[in-house]
């Protein structure tokens, strides 16, 4: 008999966690606070007011813009809103489409991380995650549920149509179109580290510079949590209520995805969204990848790319690209980058 198991869980804890002997005194007072569903995930904000502000209205008020521009994006490039330019684009098979410069923008960093990978990260493997059914409908931060495996045929169909070499896209223009058949973008695994690094840059623009913005496992810390940093757990991908460990964050971003995020356990084996699309199935390498890197764009892309590659060759990518991070490779064995510094997690 089969038995199946569906979950969801964040790669990161919170944003600020609690007090510790090794905190030189409080988190920032009169705070502002964001907690919300977008874009198939929670968002959730940490804002202190400015030095010029006597209270936090103006850090309450920045937290409506936030929630704002998650939004906005999300209308922008969501697979379940008919009207997105990123439906647009898949609705118009071999058409140029004319899409807003933020979608062009992220699709071509896309593009370059793609090709960099060689594939391993890839925003066309829509057709494939359309077989394995761990999408996540608006409004709401659970995905759907795999009522059962595809077959292999199944798998390698929706694979003959997955490419990014197969994108056009003309700056000039600002036009994308899918130049083969069956193909489709998702930017499951670029878009919520893009729409952070918008709000990070809206903030900033505003004049705050101590705060946390996340959005699932994507997170930016700018500044510090009053007169301490920011301090980010790191989850243990077994162990639902243990840290692997914590890292002081200041002003960079921290991103993590794993096997026990949106999952399936069908007899026993362990079925999750991080596809390998050298093989249209579940990547194999690692349990979780964890990567602290400038933007929340580029923290996003590398750990899908780090966990998909695992172990040393996945810690060698992030390296490579001024990046540090954790793996957790599928045996358990943990992968530090050299010059990172994890504190003892817990409980």
């Amino acid at each position: 008999m089969k038995t199946i198991l569906v979950a969801m869980a964040c790669g990161l804890l919170a944003a600020a966690l609690p007090a510790s002997a090794t905190d030189e005194g409080p988190g920032c007072a009169n705070a502002a606070h964001l907690d919300v569903v977008a874009m198939g995930t929670k968002v959730r904000a940490t804002i202190c007011p400015r030095a010029k502000d006597g209270d936090g209205d103006a850090a309450q008020a920045a937290t409506q813009a936030v929630a704002s521009e998650f939004a906005r994006l999300e209308a922008l490039w969501s697979n379940w809103r008919p009207q997105s330019d990123v439906s647009r684009v898949n609705a118009a098979p071999g058409k140029p489409v004319r899409v807003a410069p933020e979608t062009l923008a992220v699709v071509q960093t896309a593009l370059k991380a793609s090709e960099q990978s060689g594939g391993l990260f890839d925003i066309t493997f829509a057709p494939l995650g359309e077989v394995w059914q761990f999408d996540t409908p608006p409004g709401s931060h659970e995905p759907t549920q795999l009522r059962k495996l595809p077959t292999q045929d199944e798998v390698a169909a929706r694979l003959a149509c997955v490419g990014y070499k197969h994108v056009v896209v003309d700056g000039k223009a600002q036009t994308i179109q899918l130049g083969k058949p069956g193909m489709a973008l998702h930017l499951g695994g670029i878009g919520k580290g893009a729409a952070v690094d918008s709000v990070v840059a809206l903030l900033r623009k505003q004049g705050f510079d101590n705060f946390a913005v996340q959005a699932g496992g994507d997170l930016f810390c700018a500044g510090q949590n009053g007169s301490r940093p920011w301090r980010i757990g790191i989850a243990h991908p077994r162990e639902k209520a243990r840290l692997l460990g914590v890292v002081l964050v200041h002003d960079a971003a921290f991103s993590t995805s794993g096997d026990y995020e949106r999952f399936a356990l069908l007899d026993g084996v362990r079925y999750h969204h991080i596809l390998d699309l050298r093989t249209g199935w579940p990547a194999k390498a690692s349990q979780s990848a964890t990567v602290l890197a400038t933007s929340a764009t580029d923290a996003e892309i590398l750990t899908k790319w780090a966990f998909i590659a695992g172990g040393q060759a996945g810690l060698d990518a992030i390296g490579a690209r001024r990046a540090k991070g954790v793996i957790v490779d599928a045996t358990g064995k943990v992968w530090t980058s050299r010059g990172l510094t994890v504190l003892p997690g817990g409980k």
